[in-house]
């Protein structure tokens, strides 16, 4: 097995016995451990002298143990695990542009889990991340966000050494270790397309990737659920992404009023102010998710409501709230820089059109659409297409017009 090097992170303090476990384990399966301190010392003693002890975390943050423990005395705890996080993250920089990290592996509590996986939450896909936490059963979308962390459940509080706490010491140590030593896939020469969707127009997304992909493009579809739009446009940012095919921009829908796949104020932004083609739909503008009826606004209270399974209510928008939304979403796409153009389906715009008689209003749909032709800028083009969203013809539409819109399409 080729020797790789783990980054430790832990309280050393208040964890001592276990983080020594794990860095025992790690040496034995012969890789290198470097070990970082984000413990006062206030709570504990060490059991193992850290590569970079708290001092040297605490500095990299450009604060000082005095201030820590000043802080520590007061009870502002919220303070120092800002404090350690920020040197954390300084340090795992400095490691990764030296070629020091291939992984990264913490474990700790409800603090040490916001510490380890934020610190995480800072480095790039695809480096090994595994948080073992006492709070990876519950909703952990706080602590992923839109990176690939591997949160493992610690089933026993993390205190002490017994049958069950290294059981999942071991499987925490196997999956960084694991994951470090896996082949790296090798990088395509091909361009990128994202394509956001939601399961009810995966037949258009799956569609529209296989037409992308004859014409020699890579196709990753991100499910537009708060975290897979915000992953999106981070990786849009990057330059990881080429262009996009927005199929189902719902989550700027979710944003406006509070909704459960809310991604944030910069959706569907980030194509347009980088100055990359970009290809917008109107798949699931229809309609609002919330995930408990007590989130649902006085205004929509006698909107049309679909059950999707016992925890999600996915509320039909009406003529006025439509109209709101095609002008938000006129305002984002003005400000785009690049080649950008709109598609829309005359015969429905989600799978609930087909499915839910109650939830179809076509003049809500016919709202949206020329409320939109009316605020956005006349350069851009706003196709019609007289088809359901997940008609072969929709897709085989919308492909070419990415294609032409990246200079590539007839």
């Amino acid at each position: 097995m080729q020797k790789k090097t783990i980054v430790l992170v832990g309280t050393f303090d208040t964890k001592a016995q276990e983080c020594l476990y794990v860095k025992n384990l790690l040496v034995e399966k012969n890789h290198e451990v470097v070990t970082i301190d984000v413990g006062t010392g206030a709570r504990g003693t060490l059991l193992f002298p850290p590569d970079y002890p708290r001092e040297e975390t605490v500095k990299a943050a450009g604060s000082s143990m005095e201030e820590v423990l000043s802080l520590g005395n007061t009870g502002k705890e919220a303070q120092i695990m800002g404090i350690m996080t920020r040197g954390a993250i300084a340090i795992c920089q400095e490691l990764l542009q030296s070629r020091m990290m291939d992984g990264i592996i913490s474990l700790g509590g409800t603090m040490g889990t916001n510490m380890g996986t934020t610190i995480m939450r800072s480095l790039p896909f695809g480096l090994p991340k595994v948080m073992l936490s006492t709070v990876a059963s519950g909703d952990t979308r706080l602590y992923v966000g839109t990176k690939d962390i591997v949160m493992v459940p610690s089933i026993a509080d993390i205190i002490g050494l017994n049958p069950i706490t290294k059981t999942v010491l071991d499987q925490a140590v196997g999956a960084v270790t694991g994951m470090a030593t896996t082949v790296e896939v090798k990088a395509s020469w091909k361009p990128l397309i994202a394509i956001s969707s939601l399961g009810g127009t995966q037949k258009c997304a799956s569609a529209a990737k296989s037409r992308l992909e004859e014409e020699g493009y890579e196709v990753a579809i991100f499910h537009s659920n708060g975290i897979g739009g915000r992953a999106m446009e981070e990786l849009i940012e990057r330059d990881i992404i080429k262009a996009v095919f927005d199929l189902s921009p719902n989550e700027v829908v979710d944003h406006m009023y509070g909704g459960w796949a809310d991604a944030g104020p910069a959706r569907l932004e980030t194509a347009g102010r980088q100055g990359k083609p970009q290809l917008v739909g109107p798949a699931n503008v229809d309609h609002i998710i919330y995930d408990s009826s007590a989130k649902i606004p006085e205004r929509f209270r006698n909107h049309y409501i679909h059950m999707h399974g016992p925890a999600l209510f996915v509320l039909r928008t009406k003529t006025k709230d439509m109209e709101e939304i095609a002008k938000y979403m006129a305002e984002k796409l003005n400000k785009a820089r690049g080649p950008t153009a709109v598609i829309h389906s005359l015969k429905g715009i989600s799978a609930l059109d087909l499915l839910d008689e109650g939830f179809v209003d076509n003049e809500a749909n016919l709202a949206y659409l020329e409320t939109l032709k009316r605020n956005i800028r006349p350069d851009i083009e706003v196709k019609e297409v007289d088809a359901h969203v997940n008609d072969d013809v929709f897709a085989d539409e919308a492909a070419k017009m990415l294609l032409r819109l990246m200079g590539t399409g007839a």
